[in-house]
């Protein structure tokens, strides 16, 4: 088995239409190469092993089920980098290999069961850790970042999970009694000296300038564990079941921050600009507020990495089914009311702000294995209340 989300022809270069040129003082339309060509491009490969154990105790009250896997792949399918002398951005390569191994448990109990009273607990746990192996290019491979962002967002990188993410280390916001010692940094990307009010970044080379040498990963959007807790009780004709989902140990990049608290663009910004600094709220994260976007740079830092931890209330659903007097008088088989509400409530770390479960994005380089964890302007979502009525004829 292997990548299913690989789109068709991929081995093959591709045509495209935008590009112009100017005859005999025409502006003409024209159509070129939009995507190279690799014709030594392979299918993935990947082989799984699997030990699974199924239990049953008190005569199938509790009722055990266990899968332990070890998954590797091999040349895998990614955008890789190319040369800017190539004139394009990647090309689709076999790059190397990866591991995933983990274990899943699933735990059903029937707490109470008796003519009139039921309860019914399902709980099940998933642990995966995802390495990669080995890689056919000479260096790391880097995920272009995201609208806006001039540098790369993640790497993959031997003996890290795919697609980890890849930024600057932030300490806080340079104070007004650390002027002197902030002049004598060199700003990312702009070569300015920094000032009072600039964000202060770890130099882990200790050369006073802030730039790509000082980057490092600063997290990854893979849970150590997520799973769901699902319990179920029926007392004679009513029904409810409460359904949570969880989340542990994963971390979400806020590329929202570029625009919305970094003040990169015209975008509305988060609350949090409120706390940014001013010499009179030195000890805060968030940079000085200033008039033009010239005034700072934004960078892929470790302030945009939050824990993306969660416990969500997925579905809440109380119902009534009427009893077999009423169903003959109806000539119905079955006669049911029900209200539920779906996404009722949501516990997370208060600094991570909207929804912590988010859609993996396709960038620049066209990879959903590079955004995992990655927040880009979605929309959360939406609590529904339903009532509803099944009848069955």
């Amino acid at each position: 088995t292997g990548n299913s989300e690989i789109p068709p022809y991929t081995s093959l270069s591709l045509l495209g239409s935008g590009y112009q040129t100017i005859w005999g003082g025409n502006v003409i339309g024209g159509t070129g190469l939009n995507r190279l060509a690799n014709p030594d491009l392979k299918w993935e490969k990947t082989a799984q092993y699997d030990l699974g154990l199924e239990l049953g105790l008190f005569n199938n009250r509790i009722s055990i089920e266990t899968d332990v896997y070890y998954r590797k792949t091999t040349d895998m399918l990614l955008d890789a980098p190319v040369p800017q002398s190539s004139g394009y951005v990647n090309i689709r390569r076999n790059v190397g290999s990866m591991e995933n191994k983990g274990l899943e448990i699933s735990l059903n109990t029937k707490n109470i069961l008796t003519p009139d009273f039921s309860w019914n607990t399902s709980f099940n746990i998933s642990m995966n850790r995802n390495k990669v192996l080995s890689l056919a290019t000479p260096s790391d491979i880097f995920g272009v970042g995201g609208p806006g962002i001039t540098n790369e967002t993640n790497i993959i990188r031997i003996g890290e999970p795919v697609g980890a993410f890849w930024g600057l280390t932030r300490l806080g916001v340079w104070g007004t009694d650390e002027a002197e010692e902030a002049a004598s940094f060199v700003s990312y990307r702009n070569n300015l000296t920094l000032l009072p009010g600039d964000i202060k970044y770890k130099d882990f080379n200790g050369d006073k300038i802030i730039n790509d040498d000082d980057r490092t990963i600063i997290g990854n959007g893979y849970p150590t564990a997520q799973g769901s807790l699902i319990n179920t009780v029926n007392y004679k004709g009513l029904d409810l079941t409460f359904d949570l989902q969880y989340s542990w140990g994963n971390d979400v990049m806020d590329m929202n921050l570029h625009s919305s608290e970094d003040r990169q663009s015209l975008a509305n910004s988060y609350r949090t600009v409120l706390n940014a600094w001013t010499p009179d709220n030195q000890n805060t994260m968030i940079a000085q507020v200033r008039d033009t976007r010239a005034g700072y740079v934004t960078n892929v830092d470790s302030h945009w990495v939050k824990d993306g931890s969660f416990l969500r209330g997925r579905n809440l659903v109380l119902g009534y089914s009427f009893g077999p007097e009423l169903l003959e008088r109806l000539y119905l088989n079955k006669l049911r009311v029900y209200t539920s509400a779906q996404n009722f409530f949501l516990v997370v770390d208060k600094e991570l702000l909207g929804d912590p479960e988010v859609i993996p994005i396709r960038g620049g380089a066209g990879n959903n294995v590079f955004s995992q964890g990655m927040k880009w302007h979605e929309y959360p979502r939406a609590t529904t209340f339903v009532i509803g009525l099944q009848v069955g004829i």
